[in-house]
């Protein structure tokens, strides 16, 4: 993984972004509603409660 990476700003985003701020469409779409469990659909994300 890059040196530079980062969280997603999602909060309940696990995923790691190298430019931006979100590591999807799907996360920047939630940015009003973070309390709404991830949507991104990367396979390493934890931020479902399912």
């Amino acid at each position: 993984m890059a040196a530079n990476a980062k969280k997603c700003a999602h909060p309940n985003c696990s995923c790691q972004v190298t430019h931006g701020k979100y590591c999807s469409v799907e996360c920047e779409a939630m940015e009003k509603t973070p309390d709404i469990d991830c949507r991104c659909g990367h396979p390493g994300c934890k931020g479902s409660a399912e």
